[in-house]
């Protein structure tokens, strides 16, 4: 389906018919550059057009205050010795600005002395053009959206099928090989948050939750993955094969939280499920709304 793009704030009755304009991505990043800091409407909207980006096959859907309750369980249960020394690791963090909330509030309950590395598979977006097309990709090479001045088409694929969207014009344009390969890359455009850059303690990584990073085992005292480690996303033995990575992470006692968010007509509610790291398993220590889809997998993964 061929699409408007918008480059402004994208009214609510529009989304969904109309693609939001990555690259005022660019515009908003040069801002928080050149000022202080950025007004809180601007600074929102960065998070609004990342929501209308599908990567990987998954949507990159973020935005400030949407994790409080994951927030909460941390505070509840991360050991009070780790306290006054915390590294939290934030799995699939998309454009980080949860992770910017989730270090503030832990340092509003236990001090200074935390930090955190904010990890996702997707971090850039690449810009590619020739004429008046733009394409853009994942760092992956992955096609994401193209577009031809006000006019563009999402090219990602949902999980679910392997054409994008079932577009007849998008599969037509991705079977122009011999064009797109000749397109320059322009330009990278940052996926994290200007606030994400700009908080103390905050470190970025690119990571596949799916890949274990040795360099990250046994390193921190708490991981949360909100809205990642969905059923949606993964098979059962990706998941297993997930939750072995976040143990390794994890230092003996440290707290892991699985969250996902709900669609409710009040707005989204969040539910997870609390684990702390044992000698060969995860404990399970409490449930949040309904309680963590994957729960089952956390419960009986063990090493073998």
């Amino acid at each position: 389906m061929i699409q408007f793009v918008v480059s402004g704030e994208m009214p609510r009755a529009l989304r969904g018919r109309c693609l939001a304009d990555p690259d005022a991505l660019l515009e908003i990043t040069r801002q928080a550059r050149d000022k202080d800091g950025l007004r809180q409407d601007t600074a929102d909207r960065f998070s609004t057009i990342l929501h209308d980006l599908r990567m990987g096959a998954a949507w990159k859907r973020t935005a400030r205050g949407r994790l409080r309750r994951t927030e909460e369980m941390l505070c509840t249960h991360i050991r009070p010795e780790r306290r006054h020394d915390l590294a939290l690791l934030d799995i699939g963090a998309s454009d980080g600005i949860t992770t910017v909330d989730g270090v503030r509030a832990l340092r509003s309950a236990f001090g200074d002395g935390v930090r955190a590395v904010l990890a996702d598979r997707n971090l850039w977006l690449l810009r590619y053009h020739r004429g008046p097309i733009v394409e853009y990709r994942a760092a992956d090479g992955e096609p994401i959206m193209a577009r031809f001045g006000p006019i563009g088409m999402r090219l990602a694929s949902s999980r679910r099928t392997i054409e994008p969207d079932n577009n007849p014009l998008a599969r037509l344009y991705l079977r122009m090989r011999k064009f797109r390969d000749s397109m320059p890359l322009g330009t990278r455009i940052s996926l994290v948050h200007p606030a994400a850059w700009r908080e103390p303690g905050i470190s970025v990584m690119e990571l596949d939750c799916l890949v274990r990073s040795k360099c990250l085992e046994n390193r921190f005292d708490a991981v949360r993955a909100s809205n990642v480690l969905n059923l949606g996303y993964f098979a059962l033995t990706q998941l297993h094969l997930a939750v072995g990575h976040l143990y390794a992470y994890l230092r003996e006692g440290g707290c892991l939280v699985v969250s996902r968010n709900e669609d409710v007509p009040t707005g989204e509610i969040e539910n997870g499920s609390v684990w702390l790291k044992g000698p060969r398993r995860f404990r399970w220590l409490q449930d949040f709304g309904t309680g963590s889809e994957i729960k089952s997998v956390v419960d009986t993964w063990s090493i073998d």
